[in-house]
């Protein structure tokens, strides 16, 4: 391999170790920085991802209190509890659990959640604050932990041609503004992007996102790019099928081909072997994210 392989583990370790550090500052004052998880339904998934955030939360002295609901909870039932977790002094931040079932209608949800305690931007006040570089905001973890990635790694992004293969809310457009606030170049493309080559070869950076197994490949990048691989997916094979491991289990991935490290000159992904990717980031920023609402509702600098 050619390329130098950034580990996304590393960087939320350096993350954490800060977290820890002002959750014991803010404790020193009489503040115990505190989310709120709310889950609907017992979904495996969301129940493992809980667990890990109540887990990584705890070593860093956050507290954390699990809303639970039953997966015919009503809308009702759901805003009302909302409401009053909106209202609970002790709660710094609140994470909602998605996607919610067919009979929430996210679109009032996402207006009544506290900005001030919306760790991962829901509420679109938050996503204005970006637009306008208003620190007081919150602003989605997965896309900031792209340029903490760079950050880290001392990724000067000013000047630079960045595609973004992806256009969510999550990911795509906060991150294309986060770049452009830092004067950077950015292009996003999407499915109806006509070719997606074009755009990354012309890149000194690539971030992909889509959860598609080699969606990015060698030939689709120059000989100086640095690749970010957000995505989560399943290694297949030429025939469209499933790669499993000697277990018998599916190999998780990123979009990037294993062979995209003899090509990029940086890389980090899913792909076994290529630093992790940014997951575990997004995971270390939800923290400080709760720390900071902390401070901004406590009135501490």
């Amino acid at each position: 391999m050619s390329a130098v392989i950034m580990s996304g583990k590393e960087v939320s370790e350096a993350i954490l170790a800060q977290n820890l550090e002002d959750a014991k500052e803010l404790k020193a004052k009489g503040i115990i920085p505190k989310l709120a998880i709310m889950r609907v339904g017992d979904d495996p998934g969301s129940i493992s991802y809980e667990k890990s955030i109540i887990k990584r939360m705890a070593n860093t002295e956050i507290e954390v209190e699990s809303v639970c609901f039953p997966l015919e909870v009503t809308q009702k039932e759901f805003v009302s509890k909302l409401k009053s977790v909106n209202e609970d002094k002790s709660i710094h931040s609140i994470l909602i659990f998605k996607p919610l079932p067919a009979q929430l209608d996210e679109e009032e949800i996402k207006y009544i959640i506290n900005p001030a305690k919306d760790p991962d931007a829901l509420n679109p006040t938050n996503l204005g604050k970006l637009m306008i570089q208003d620190e007081t905001g919150f602003f989605p973890c997965t896309a900031e932990g792209v340029m903490e990635l760079f950050k880290y790694y001392k990724i000067d992004v000013k000047g630079k041609d960045v595609t973004i293969i992806n256009n969510s809310n999550v990911l795509g457009k906060p991150l294309a503004i986060m770049l452009t606030n830092e004067f950077a170049t950015v292009s996003i493309c999407h499915v109806f992007t006509k070719s997606v080559k074009d755009y990354t070869l012309k890149s000194d950076i690539v971030v992909t996102a889509c959860g598609i197994y080699s969606l990015l490949t060698p030939d689709m990048l120059n000989d100086n790019a640095i690749v970010v691989d957000v995505a989560m997916a399943q290694k297949k094979n030429a025939s469209g099928e499933f790669v499993l491991d000697e277990n018998g289990k599916k190999i998780r991935t990123g979009d990037a081909r294993e062979d995209c490290a003899e090509k990029a000159k940086m890389i980090t992904s899913a792909t076994p072997g290529l630093g992790g990717g940014t997951g575990p980031i997004t995971t270390a920023l939800l923290g400080s994210h709760v720390i900071k609402a902390a401070k901004l509702l406590s009135g501490v600098k």
